[in-house]
């Protein structure tokens, strides 16, 4: 089918869906070539030879703040590819996903989403970012910096996601989807394919993947006959493997009654929470029965068919055969492994209407210095603020405003110096006076009776237990409420690179006098 052919795939893995298409595509003919983050590491070399890929000894990590890096890698595989003889490229295929840096406060961020205390906007701007960019910004940038190597008809072909489970990351292939639709637009060969639920390693964030797998085996392959010539040697391995599993049809018939009642209302817009508690509660009682194990097995097992299988669909019908039109979104579905049918086109995914708002907005930018005499209450050394930008208007309640603060290094802060010797942090309960000036120093900025004063009365940050070292810099971003000057309240957020913490300042606003009595109770009676 593709003899002759040159096919690039960008990040083929072990177990993943990459690693299937580069197999399907090699049986196919076509001379295919891959790129790894580590391609010196020798188990990927041993990896890319068992599958008779060629390995592009350049590294490819894809990294929103490093994009001229990325450019050079690119660059790099561009002339790789030519002192290999490979002038023109007949594909590429993109099987990135992921893009979380590995740091414990993003695995922690991602751990809760997939609680559902918290949701993807909640992460950090910087990793949303770099997310998106994995996941969908290095679709378009791969295109273009390796044009010199593509024609009129080379396939762009993305990955994508369609089923039944809720992927927190979906955003980002929405976004994927779009891009494709753009570049079609322009003559490129774009192709988005949604591929089905298995285990691969970004599918660890689908809550439930296990369960998905599990139910549409029994549902659309249990007890069925193959009837796709290149898929049934794969399907029928996929059906002895099972059998031969001890414990494996017990446990599918004790699963019933959980599939019809409780998996049955499951869908990509059921609340995160309801859905994990589901499923701990399942594995739970699993792993008390100690079948939890047999459970894993099938699911690798099935993964390993749906993943192979997938693979070969991609190549023959929508590569060799081209049968898709530029922009597409093809779907396939676990019924298409065992009949022959056409992939059709996946639905369009349902737009949230935006009700037209127009806001205008009085936005100030306040520098160091301005800072430094509007809280002039607090030495040079303990100002947490670098920067300001906030509204003004004239109803003040639910003004928003941004801050910003770079921690200095231990030379330029006593503070720094001495938290802690020799290993410099800026700590969450610093962090916290941080969005308690930022607050402040918005409250008088908007206060209209100069003789009130804001006082702190509550901070709530349940979450805020991330340090910064030096040179990192921290974002926040607020909301004031003022319902009186006795109820005070900043809903906020900071965050650095890796972690955004969620939380209220609570104050209020008392006299000067106030003030002074208050802080006279800190006299002796001889200090005066």
């Amino acid at each position: 089918m593709l003899n002759g052919k040159n096919i690039l795939i960008i990040g083929a893995r072990a177990g993943g869906y990459g690693a299937s298409i580069a197999r399907a595509a090699v049986a196919a003919g076509a001379r295919v070539l891959g790129t790894s983050l580590t391609p010196d590491d020798s188990r990927e070399a041993a990896f890319f030879g068992e599958l008779n890929v060629e390995l592009i000894d350049v590294p490819l990590r894809y990294n929103f703040d490093k994009k001229n890096r990325v450019f050079d890698e690119l660059a790099g595989i561009e002339a790789w590819l030519r002192a290999h003889d490979v002038n023109r490229l007949d594909a590429i295929i993109h099987t990135v996903a992921g893009g979380f840096p590995r740091q414990p406060s993003v695995m922690k961020a991602v751990a809760d989403i997939l609680k559902g205390k918290y949701t993807f906007k909640d992460l950090a701007t910087a990793v949303k970012r770099n997310v998106y960019y994995v996941n969908a910004g290095s679709f378009e940038d791969t295109i273009e910096h390796l044009a010199a190597l593509t024609h009129d008809d080379t396939q762009f072909v993305g990955l994508t996601y369609r089923g039944d489970l809720p992927y927190f990351i979906s955003p980002t292939k929405k976004y994927l989807e779009k891009i494709a639709v753009r570049l079609a637009g322009k003559g490129k060969r774009t192709l988005v394919a949604a591929l089905p639920e298995a285990w691969t390693q970004s599918s660890q964030f689908f809550t439930g993947i296990e369960l998905a797998i599990l139910d549409n085996y029994r549902k659309r392959l249990a007890g069925r006959q193959c009837r796709v010539e290149d898929i049934a040697p794969s399907f029928s391995l996929m059906e002895r493997s099972l059998a031969e599993l001890d414990g494996f049809q017990a446990l599918l018939e004790s699963l019933q009654t959980f599939f019809q009642e409780k998996w049955v209302d499951i869908d990509d817009s059921m609340d995160s929470a309801r859905l994990y508690s589901i499923v701990m509660e399942l594995f739970s009682k699993l792993r008390d029965q100690g079948t939890f194990p047999i459970l894993r097995r099938a699911v690798e097992t099935i993964s390993d068919f749906v993943r192979d299988a997938s693979g070969a669909i991609l190549i023959r019908e929508l590569i060799a055969a081209g049968r898709y039109d530029s922009g597409d979104v093809r779907q396939v579905l676990y019924s298409d492994f065992v009949e022959n049918q056409p992939i059709r086109k996946a639905k369009p995914r349902p737009e949230q209407p935006v009700p037209p708002v127009v806001v205008k907005r009085n936005w100030q930018v306040f520098e160091k210095d301005e800072i430094r005499k509007t809280l002039n209450m607090y030495g040079e050394n303990f100002i947490f603020l670098d920067r300001v930008v906030m509204e003004f208007a004239e109803e003040v309640n639910g003004t928003i405003g941004f801050g910003r603060f770079t921690v200095p290094p231990p030379e330029e802060s006593p503070i720094m110096k001495d938290h802690f010797v020799g290993m410099p942090l800026f700590g969450g309960h610093l962090q916290m006076e941080a969005v308690a000036q930022f607050g402040t120093f918005m409250i008088l900025k908007l206060a209209k009776d100069r003789k009130s004063v804001p006082i702190l009365t509550a901070t709530e940050f349940p979450d805020l237990n991330t340090m910064a070292p030096p040179g990192e810099t921290l974002t926040m971003m607020g909301c004031m409420i003022i319902t009186g000057k006795r109820s005070l309240r900043l809903e906020a957020f900071i965050e650095n690179r890796f972690a955004r913490s969620k939380g209220i300042i609570r104050g209020l606003m008392v006299g000067e006098r106030v003030v002074r009595k208050m802080m006279m109770s800190f006299h002796s009676e001889g200090d005066e």
